[in-house]
């Protein structure tokens, strides 16, 4: 006789888990070879050694980006606007970590509507919503 019971994993469940988990397969694999790139890069805007000594030696964040020759932090669409350079990969694939849990929580709220759990699925609508306005940065 079995002391525990096999429990079925809810499909909504599963959705969510593999959602979560390649979304952050793909994310880590970006930032890894956003690394590497910006290591390699010779004639970066953003050049990483310059940019890690600065952070081992404490620098404020005004003092780093003074360092380096630009006078503020770069926004997101410096990035999106040079999306070859090492550093713009490493935030792409952060950004895709970040928010992938957006989908999964869609996702999971489809399946958990299709499985006869409404109250569930407009809470997890509710969540992903949450979520997109939290990751927004817009202030109510």
């Amino acid at each position: 006789m079995r002391l525990y019971q096999k429990s079925l994993i809810p499909i909504s469940g599963v959705i969510y888990g593999q959602t979560i988990y390649w979304l952050t397969f793909l994310s880590s694999s970006l930032v890894l070879i956003g690394t590497v790139v910006s290591f390699l890069e010779k004639d970066s805007p953003i050049p990483a050694a310059q940019l890690l000594q600065s952070v081992i030696d404490g620098k404020r964040v005004d003092q780093i980006w003074e360092g380096i020759g630009l006078s503020e932090s770069p926004d997101m669409f410096y990035f999106v606007a040079n999306p070859s350079i090492g550093e713009s990969i490493t935030m792409i694939g952060i950004c895709i970590g970040v928010s992938s849990v957006v989908p999964a929580t869609f996702l999971s709220a489809y399946f958990l509507k299709k499985s006869r759990n409404p109250v569930f699925a407009v809470l997890a609508i509710a969540a992903g919503l949450l979520t997109c306005l939290a990751i927004s940065g817009v202030a109510l």
